[in-house]
């Protein structure tokens, strides 16, 4: 089975290492393949990790990505439509509820991030998960949020968390798994990501495919997409 973690932190973003580094430990882990998901911040940060990126030799496939924090819809759109040729995987980082809905409604966008962060509520209904399922987009089990920010309310983070996974799965919206660690003392084996979301209530294969099948499928559907070619099949849910 093939791993991978879609959401993990340069020193370019603030992070504690390089993607060499990075590249390396997740080879140690047993990762078949990465995202590197910057914070975004300009289109020539986004080039300078590509190129980054590209003169990285390493058994892991690395993909280049970005995690979009928006004030609003409009401002998130705008985002989107000025990378979205030049990333592989876009993330947005969800909490506020007209972030996580437009997020849902966009197509170009493969990640929805922590849509309970900072709520006493999950952050998500029926209408959002409608239209992600209808557009694609993945709703993120975010470890590294889980583990430190939500240190003080933990048992409510996990209950809307656990909503989210309930919601998920009766709608048939795609489940995915990540890190979101900031250097490699965050990136934990893919395992404890399948454990995670195991214990957030997805059953144990579907488990499995929130840190392989699933963002696999975000990954080539992606691939063909930025080489021009159609792609008409959604993501893959276990």
């Amino acid at each position: 089975m093939r791993f991978y973690d879609l959401e993990i932190h340069s020193n370019l973003a603030g992070g504690e290492n390089t993607v060499a580094e990075i590249a390396k430990f997740a080879e140690h882990l047993g990762y078949a393949g990465i995202a590197i998901c910057d914070n975004y911040e300009s289109l020539e940060k986004i080039r300078h990790l590509k190129e980054q990126i590209t003169k990285i030799e390493s058994t892991v496939e690395i993909y280049l990505g970005v995690k979009i924090y928006a004030e609003t819809p409009e401002e998130l759109k705008k985002i989107i439509d000025k990378i979205r040729e030049e990333v592989e995987i876009i993330v947005v980082a969800g909490g506020k509820y007209d972030i996580n809905r437009a997020a849902c409604e966009n197509p170009k966008v493969d990640i929805l991030a922590h849509p309970e962060l900072d709520r006493y509520d999950n952050g998500l209904d029926e209408i959002c998960l409608n239209e992600a399922k209808r557009n694609n987009v993945a709703i993120q089990l975010n470890l590294s949020e889980l583990l430190y920010k939500y240190r003080r309310q933990r048992a409510t983070a996990m209950g809307n968390m656990m909503k989210n996974v309930r919601l998920c799965r009766d709608l048939k919206v795609p489940v995915i798994a990540c890190s979101g660690a900031n250097g490699i003392w965050d990136m934990r084996d893919p395992r404890k990501l399948v454990a995670m979301a195991n214990v957030l209530g997805t059953e144990l294969e579907s488990a499995f495919s929130c840190a392989s099948s699933i963002p696999q499928s975000i990954v080539e559907n992606n691939k063909k997409k930025l080489k021009g070619e159609k792609v008409t099949e959604g993501v893959e849910i276990g």
